[in-house]
């Protein structure tokens, strides 16, 4: 312990400079997030281009310190002075921890907590998610740059080794985007994420044990490659039924799923649509619609796997996600699948049967916040503080939310009153994607500041009395099977001249 603290102070003193630029940066990160929290009383504190340079800086100066601090007892070689030194691995693996806990950690650890207090929240109701975000990142912005330090002789080799998937994921971009771009923002994806942080925070301690413990530099390095390709394909392999599977192990409520029933919507069988499209493709569009849920739920679909089956048995198979609702709350939408053009001009006259599953949130336990009009701040249970205000001899109403460390794990929607029974303005917050939604049980999320905030406006010649904040929570995630039968794609069939651009 002695001797790490000797190694502790020898780094204090010959980084002196990097550590003052890292905590005028916090203090910079701390003072502007502190001072958004009133920018809806008064805008001239919106100084949303300091926070954006901070938001910048911040990580620049973490990955600048930790390399510098990792590198001053160069690891890969065997030439280095400081090996001639009866050095403890144990004890400099041990300063390099403590450095790096006290001028990146307990800084960022204090300025969010000073910032989630300028917006009002409760410090210690917010305690698990300061804390849990501060683990988030450790993983994501301190190990991944300590083990690349720890096989890296210096900033060239570091930079070199940082670009180097930075350029294979812009190939990768350019060849294939759906790969990078596409399917990883769903609200069960933080299953696909929490599994690369399992591989990154794996690895990572794994290399830098590994380096200070025996200093194999080859070996850490195939271990860091193997850690990227195993990421990789974690995220583009899992499929999104297996993550809905453990989505629904951890559903908070069980349903009896024999009640809920999925039918054709006969009611709206115009929206049937079979349309011609580019490259020999034909998307069906089959409207559903979901009953018998138990009262106070509703239904938001989230994928289904389908089976188109002519009579002599021939099939076409499709495992996706819902691409569009037909309505806002989920009760009805379109099912939509892509099918081959050949396998469609000789089943589209035939009566078909369509089977699959469709998996389903179900949502409830609605409650509702009162919020008046004034530059005091209400608490919103499951969601945080949220204040309203109305400018411009009341033409003009404002209502604004605030979040600690995570988006809130329910549907949101806001209400301006002009009196108790009268409701004039309904915004859902599940239509606009400022508020995405994620079921992860954890208390944050990752993100540098420590707050979220959402807001609406409305803009009626009208007095409003108060606004109101309705929230509904995720309660349980089903599978439930559903079956169509004599279903004739050609009766319904688009051709590409009567399909609008």
């Amino acid at each position: 312990m002695r001797q790490a603290l000797h190694i502790f102070k020898k780094d204090v003193r010959h980084l002196w400079f990097e550590i003052a630029v890292a905590i005028t940066v916090v203090a910079a990160f701390t003072f502007t997030g502190a001072r958004r929290a009133l920018w809806l009383a008064n805008p001239v504190t919106n100084r949303i281009a300091a926070w954006t340079l901070v938001m910048i800086l911040l990580p620049l100066a973490w990955w600048t310190l930790i390399a510098r601090v990792i590198h001053d007892e160069v690891l890969p070689g065997d030439n280095q002075f400081w090996i001639t030194r009866p050095y403890s691995w144990k004890s400099l693996l041990g300063a390099k921890a403590l450095f790096i806990l006290a001028f990146i950690s307990v800084p960022m650890l204090l300025a969010d907590g000073v910032i989630v207090r300028a917006y009002g929240l409760p410090l210690g109701a917010e305690l698990p998610g300061l804390l849990w975000s501060q683990v988030l990142l450790a993983i994501v912005f301190v190990l991944p740059i300590a083990a690349l330090s720890a096989l890296t002789t210096g900033f060239v080799q570091l930079i070199f080794a940082i670009l180097t998937p930075c350029v294979v994921a812009l190939g990768v971009a350019i060849v294939a985007p759906e790969v990078v771009l596409g399917g990883f923002f769903g609200a069960s994806d933080w299953i696909k994420i929490y599994y690369v942080f399992l591989v990154i925070s794996v690895a990572a301690s794994a290399i830098l044990f590994w380096q200070y413990s025996m200093r194999r530099t080859s070996a850490a390095r195939s271990l860091a490659v193997a850690a990227g390709i195993l990421a990789v394909l974690g995220m583009t392999l899992i499929p999104w039924s297996a993550a809905f599977g453990i989505q629904s192990w951890l559903s908070k409520q069980r349903v009896d799923q024999p009640t809920a029933h999925v039918d054709f919507d006969s009611g709206n069988k115009w929206l049937t649509r079979a349309v011609i499209e580019r490259g020999d493709r034909v998307r069906v569009e089959v409207p559903l619609n979901i009953t018998g849920l138990p009262p106070g739920m509703f239904a938001k679909p989230e994928g289904f796997s389908v089976q188109l089956q002519a009579p002599d048995g021939r099939m076409s198979y499709a495992d996706q996600l819902p691409l569009r609702y037909a309505s806002n709350m989920g009760q009805q939408f379109s099912l939509q699948v892509t099918v081959d053009g050949a396998f469609y001009r000789k089943v589209k006259n035939e009566p078909m049967k369509v089977r699959g599953s469709l998996y389903m949130t179900l949502f409830g336990n609605r409650q509702t916040a009162r919020v008046p009009f004034g530059d005091r701040s209400v608490p919103v249970s499951r969601v945080g503080v949220c204040s309203a205000s109305g400018v411009g001899n009341r033409q003009s109403y404002f209502l604004i939310c605030s979040s600690a460390f995570r988006f809130p794990p329910v549907l949101v929607s806001y209400r301006f009153i002009q009196s108790p029974k009268e409701a004039v303005e309904d915004v859902w917050s599940s239509t606009q994607p400022r508020r995405p939604i994620s079921y992860s049980p954890f208390p944050a999320e990752l993100g540098i500041s420590p707050v979220s905030q959402d807001f609406t406006f409305s803009t009626v010649r009208v007095p409003l009395s108060e606004a109101r904040v309705d929230t509904v929570e995720p309660l349980a995630h089903i599978r439930q099977n559903f079956e169509i039968d004599n279903l004739r794609l050609g009766d319904f069939e688009v051709r590409p001249a009567l399909v609008s651009p």
